[in-house]
């Protein structure tokens, strides 16, 4: 499969990137053993895995146990109110207690030795014409398309920058590694500025339409500049980026300049135009929503599977760089599989908080909101049929997002066809390695990956970082920030959830339309819902400031829940607390690294750290 072409081309490349003296190195091992950076830049072959180490450090979502996880992969939602997804270590979630020396997860290093590597390409690189007879050659097309590629990949950088850290050094420079590294860094709107221009410059120079050839399929085009200078707008605009973070108004550079700025709602415009324009790049028939049908009427639950499975229309970037893993490896395909099935080990966690906010198949939550009252349709008493298995009521007649997702005891595993189950005394307890919260995640789980004789180890299935469905709803929360009475945020947002075989919102509670505060609730909602376990909750929490929120009005901070794990076949069936979790407001930004703080003069730290 020509998929493998671009897996081998980026591990090659992986983990190649030096630690030695300054976030801004990079190792010698990418100049091929030669002597100097001039050296690479003549040899096509040389130039060209310089080239894929760029392209390295797109973010992979799809890994999520806490097992050699950076920044570029997804911690996120184990640090959400969406999974526990370690072994029972509270340690992994205890953040705020951490200080700046052993705080995981950075992005810092490596982005930032990444576009050193890309401002070296930009400053060196260029066509190399044929030496002699079949001889290799780097021809003028293809350097231009590199080009393009490394000019957008040194933006995205900077954008994975902002959005773990806030304010940040632009470097658009291979500035020595033995020189004065002392960068100072710029101001909230220069560093929006900055990624913004340099998006729309290179824009012109991607493909412009989605990419069609299989070997091509993780790099960027047109839609991807859009969609990221759609998420810089939306963070731009947002309450943490804004004038809304208190502490962080004070922060400034030894020279007394400011770098967060103060609020300004007219950035929400901007917002709405840039989200807006990848709609409209969308609808000139680029992207839509991926619907499958069976007997020509539209399937749900087939739609919502299969979505994650193969490259679609839905799906504006993915990388081929993925951490499914297989059945043979500890990580998300095995963690994802009852420990009953052979080699599975069931540990990937949901939390009751996200099995409560999916809605029930009438479109309406299980309890009352503002924007919403609750279903006739949920009960948390007897049990009833499911898949030929009497099951807990509480997971009877949900919609088809939470089947999707959220695999709960008693469901029939689909390869065995076994009833599982998690109570004492049941091979998937809590005596070893397996779930605490008696939930396991089936979101992107490929339901062929098994271990039973034969057996199929391992399915390729694309680790999407940007997909349409999410800047649907970027647009309804802009468009809503910006002009409540529009007919377009309810629109957008009702073409993700008709997509997931659900009413209208202003069928289900007319007073909705035009409504600001409860149009902004059911937003957010339908991210929480539509987007779980994908990486985006946790930046989307800390980007509207409600992560310090009391667990259950959207926030990370208290008791978090499952089953009872302790319990048999009847008292298993109540919520239990597995964990506490504290989120403090410091935790609203990541710091810098200490050990980068350590080896300059004009860094200045986070807020509280």
């Amino acid at each position: 499969m020509k998929f493998k072409k671009i897996i081998i081309l980026l591990l090659l490349t992986i983990g190649i990137c030096s630690c030695k003296k300054n976030y801004l190195d990079v190792s010698n091992e990418l100049a091929g053993g030669l002597s100097s950076t001039d050296e690479v830049f003549e040899n096509p072959a040389y130039t060209r895995r310089w080239y894929a180490n760029i392209l390295s450090g797109v973010p992979d979502y799809s890994t999520i146990p806490f097992v050699g996880l950076t920044g570029f992969h997804n911690p996120w939602t184990g640090l959400t109110d969406e999974l526990n997804v370690g072994y029972g270590d509270v340690n992994n979630y205890a953040i705020a207690p951490k200080n700046s020396t052993n705080v995981n997860f950075h992005r810092w290093q490596p982005a930032y030795q990444l576009i050193r590597q890309a401002n070296i390409f930009l400053e060196k690189a260029k066509p190399i014409p044929a030496t002699g007879t079949d001889a290799d050659q780097l021809a003028e097309d293809e350097f231009n398309k590199m080009k393009a590629n490394v000019l957008f990949m040194r933006a995205y950088y900077h954008y994975l920058l902002f959005e773990q850290y806030g304010p940040i050094p632009i470097v658009t420079k291979s500035l020595a590694t033995t020189g004065d590294l002392d960068l100072f860094r710029r101001p909230i709107d220069e560093v929006i500025a900055f990624i913004d221009k340099e998006l729309a410059d290179v824009i012109p120079l991607l493909p412009q339409t989605a990419i069609t050839d299989e070997q091509y399929l993780a790099n960027p085009t047109k839609g991807v500049a859009l969609a990221v200078r759609a998420k810089l707008w939306m963070y731009a605009a947002s309450p943490l980026f804004n004038g809304e973070y208190a502490e962080a108004l004070a922060l400034q550079n030894s020279t007394g300049e400011k770098l967060f700025p103060a609020k300004d709602l007219s950035k929400w415009t901007k917002a709405v135009t840039a989200t807006k324009a990848l709609i409209t790049f969308a609808e000139e028939g680029n992207y839509e929503l991926y619907k499958a049908t069976t007997g020509g009427i539209l399937d749900p639950e087939k739609s919502l599977y299969e979505l994650f499975q193969v490259y679609n229309k839905e799906i504006i970037w993915a990388t081929a760089k993925n951490g499914w893993g297989g059945m043979n490896n500890d990580s998300f395909d095995r963690r994802s599989t009852p420990r009953s099935e052979p080699n599975g080990l069931g540990s990937n966690a949901v939390l009751q908080e996200l099995v409560d906010d999916f809605y029930m198949k009438d479109g309406l939550p299980i309890k009352n909101t503002a924007f919403l009252p609750s279903s006739p349709l949920y009960s948390e008493t007897g049990k009833s049929m499911y898949n030929g298995v009497n099951v807990f009521n509480m997971w009877i007649n949900r919609e088809p997002r939470f089947y999707n997702t959220v695999f709960f005891a008693g469901r029939k595993w689909h390869i065995s066809n076994k009833e599982i189950n998690f109570y004492v005394g049941t091979p998937n307890d809590r005596s070893g390695q397996s779930t605490l919260s008696g939930y396991m995640l089936y979101k992107r789980f490929n339901r062929k990956v098994h271990k039973t004789s034969p057996g199929i180890v391992s399915v390729f299935r694309p680790s999407i970082v940007f997909r349409l469905a999410e800047f649907y709803l970027l647009y309804a929360e802009a468009l809503n920030e910006v002009n409540p009475s529009s007919p377009d945020i309810l629109k957008y947002v009702n073409l993700v959830r008709e997509r997931a075989g659900l009413p209208k919102l202003e069928i289900l509670n007319p007073l909705i339309v035009n409504n600001q505060n409860l149009q902004r609730q059911a937003i957010r909602r339908e991210f929480r819902v539509e987007l779980c376990t994908e990486g985006q909750r946790y930046f989307n929490v800390r980007r509207w400031m409600i992560a310090e929120n009391a667990v259950g009005d959207g926030g990370l901070n208290g008791d978090f829940h499952g089953m009872n794990m302790d319990g048999d076949a009847t008292t298993f069936f109540q919520r239990t607390k597995i964990q506490t979790r504290v989120f403090e407001r410091k935790q609203y930004l990541y710091p810098i690294p200490y050990n980068e703080m350590e080896k300059t003069k004009n860094l200045v730290q986070n807020p509280l750290w």
